[in-house]
């Protein structure tokens, strides 16, 4: 997390924040809060600013710096983009589950149960040893 550019740092803390705040809103069955914030996160700060910031990292003839850079930007898309179809995935399962199969991910072991995203873990299990984030890149 450290070495991850500005922009990388920024969208992750955002979408720790945002896996902490759904989790709440959905302990306390406010469904349609925990919908909005979603739905808010995935056009206002992972496809509308995160996504066009990227492009320019990803492609080294319009701007990107290094092949590095590259790999650590479509990590990050993959990794946002998993995290909220995990957080998505109780209001659009079937949708949900259809693009999960798309992402690039390690093969599964077979001690693995996770051949699925329904059967997959909630992105924030413990409370003791909560999710990554940064206060200067917020």
């Amino acid at each position: 997390f450290d070495k991850l550019l500005l922009p990388e740092k920024y969208i992750i803390s955002k979408c720790h924040s945002l896996v902490a705040s759904v989790t709440e809103d959905l302990e306390k069955y406010q469904l349609g809060a925990a919908g909005s914030k979603i739905y808010e996160f995935m056009w206002d700060q992972y496809a509308d600013w995160y996504i066009e910031i990227s492009k320019t990292r990803l492609y080294e003839g319009a701007g990107g710096d290094s092949i590095e850079e590259a790999k650590a930007a479509r990590r990050v898309l993959v990794y946002v983009l998993d995290t909220t179809l995990r957080l998505l995935h109780p209001y659009m399962p079937y949708v949900t589950e259809q693009l999960w199969h798309h992402l690039p991910r390690a093969k599964p072991h077979s001690d693995q149960s996770a051949h699925a995203l329904m059967l997959s873990d909630w992105p924030q299990m413990d409370d003791n040893s909560p999710l990554v984030s940064s206060d200067e890149a917020v």
